[in-house]
């Protein structure tokens, strides 16, 4: 059985005797003397007069229910807040609830500290010395260009997540996202570091300490460089890079890494379009050695255009396959690879000329394989060009030693390059004065 209590704020006698007759319980102690309409007839009022009177005329408050905090009789609204409360039985006021929620933010608050500073401890961001372009591989120089020209970069120098770029432009393809920013992580020279300012849950936590794991696809980076402030570092770095993508030449080792690349590449878009056809027809299967085998050895001959014709109709007849009965899904879908295979081999031995399929809208490619295909390998649709048939920009190549005036007018056979500049290993002291020379002859100073 409750007791209300009541702090009037009005003195007409009217409201007074409306308030007073809404809040009057009955001999139960838990039910109402009058109905709301009852009480809204009987004083002549509309809905939102009582309401409004209830609200603004006084404060209602329960005498036998106290805040279990600091003791204080618990305040009520209306009939149906009063009707809650007294099924719950002990309550907690709204100031004592304010006081508590103030609390945990600050225990929040503290906590967070507590761990940036523990993660600025163990993750220090560090200068270096300005990344050369020559010093990178092809893959390091594709992939920072992706990472590095998000517009978020430009705020604070920071990358954006791997997982949480956006759909319709990842960073690197679904299927092989985490091993690439892994290779990115452990290629020589080192390239990027994680940030402190990375999400706490994104890294492994033991002892209410941070061990120096952190999850893949879900920290932010920055790049090595002299600049103190880290949104100054990439411009550099973009800047040249894209000087060397343009205008060439490509450092040696390039070389020797791009025919790699465009078949890993291509290889994991083949891959994804695998799955998305299969996906198509309900069906699915998991992707082994055996299926990247099968791709790897048909876009060794033919362009990704015509390995994904051979991946549409594979796809298409194993659907077929599965409807007409007597297979389970699983069997149907794994019947796909050998399918791709056969009408590979049968197109290379009759040397047909297979329709080259052009890129879906539904799978575009990623930010590496853009800057890869477009930027530094120049093909502006590379889906019909086979790897074989593919070559490097003319700029790729570094131009060759510029001849003398008079020897341009030379015949062939006299003609002579520019002798090579000497390496520190040709320096040697005078056996005379003591002065630096190039080779082991006496110097002309006497």
């Amino acid at each position: 059985m409750a007791t209300i209590g009541l702090e009037l704020y009005t003195d007409v006698p009217g409201e007074v005797a409306a308030i007073e007759a809404y809040w009057q319980l009955a001999e139960d102690g838990e039910t109402w003397k009058q109905t709301v309409s009852e009480v809204r007839n009987k004083f002549g009022l509309k809905p939102q007069e009582l309401t409004k009177l209830v609200q603004s005329g006084a404060t209602a408050f329960i005498i036998d229910i106290v805040c279990t905090d600091c003791g204080s009789a618990t305040d009520v609204a209306h009939r149906t807040q009063f009707a809650s409360l007294i099924r719950q039985g002990n309550i907690v006021c709204t100031s004592c609830q304010l006081i508590e929620q103030q609390n945990r933010e600050e225990a929040q608050r503290q906590q967070e500290k507590q761990r940036k500073d523990a993660l600025l401890q163990r993750f220090p961001v560090r200068s270096s010395e300005a990344l050369a372009v020559d010093s990178l591989s092809l893959f390091q120089a594709t992939a920072l260009h992706a990472m590095f020209s998000d517009p978020a970069v430009e705020d604070a120098g920071l990358t954006t997540p791997t997982n949480i770029w956006p759909k319709d432009r990842r960073w690197a393809p679904d299927n092989r996202l985490y091993d690439l920013e892994r290779r990115l992580l452990h290629a020589n020279p080192r390239t990027v570091a994680v940030h402190p300012d990375s999400h706490p849950d994104a890294f492994v936590w033991k002892d209410d300490a941070p061990d120096g794991s952190y999850y893949l696809g879900q920290v932010s980076y920055y790049l090595h460089g002299p600049d103190e402030e880290l949104n100054d570092r990439s411009p550099r770095l973009l800047q040249e890079l894209n000087r060397t993508f343009r205008e060439g030449p490509w450092p040696s080792q390039w070389h020797e890494q791009w025919r790699d690349l465009w078949d890993e590449l291509a290889l994991s878009y083949a891959s994804s379009y695998l799955d998305m056809k299969l996906g198509e027809h309900n069906l699915e299967m998991k992707q082994g050695e055996g299926t990247l085998t099968a791709l790897s050895d048909a876009l060794a001959t033919f362009s990704l255009g015509q390995v994904f014709n051979f991946i549409y109709r594979a796809t298409k007849d194993s659907a077929a396959y599965y409807q007409r009965g007597g297979v389970n899904k699983r069997q149907a879908a794994n019947s796909t690879v050998g399918r791709i295979s056969a009408a590979a081999d049968r197109a290379r031995a009759n040397g047909w000329d297979i329709k080259s399929f052009g890129r879906p809208w539904t799978l575009p490619l990623s930010a590496i394989g853009e800057t890869f295909f477009s930027k530094v390998m120049w093909q502006a649709d590379m889906m019909p060009v086979a790897r074989r048939d593919a070559i490097v920009p003319p700029h790729a190549a570094a131009p060759q030693p510029s001849l003398l005036p008079q020897q341009a007018q030379s015949s062939p056979e006299s003609v002579t390059e520019w002798p090579a500049e000497p390496s520190d290993d040709n320096i040697t002291d005078c056996s005379g004065c003591g002065r630096q020379v190039y080779g082991n002859e006496l110097c002309n100073s006497g």
